[in-house]
Formats: structure tokens, C-alpha cells, sequence
């Protein structure tokens, strides 16, 4: 069992792109994005089936 007070060994943070965007803002507001576009679908289905 390690002692909880010893430092790690990798203390760096690493602030790597995402794998296919330039930054992690970008990945974020596509996610959010594709969210929003998700709930308006919904919302127009049941609409619709009502």
C-alpha cells in the first residue's frame, strides 16, 4: 500500500487537444450543440404524436 503522501510521479497536467478538434472549447460546444439539437428533436416528436 502506498503512503497517500507521497507525490505522484507524473505531476504535470497534461493539456493535450482533443483527438479531432483544435481545442476542448470546441469539442464542448459541439456536445452541447448536438444536446440542444437532441432535445428540440424530442420535443418536436412528441408534438408531432400527441
Amino acid at each position: 500500500m502506498k503512503n497517500q503522501e507521497e507525490p505522484a510521479k507524473n505531476d504535470e497536467v497534461k493539456n493535450d487537444p482533443p483527438p479531432f478538434l483544435k481545442s476542448w472549447k470546441q469539442l464542448y460546444a459541439i456536445v452541447i450543440g448536438e444536446l440542444v439539437v437532441l432535445i428540440v428533436l424530442f420535443y418536436w416528436i412528441t408534438i408531432y404524436f400527441s
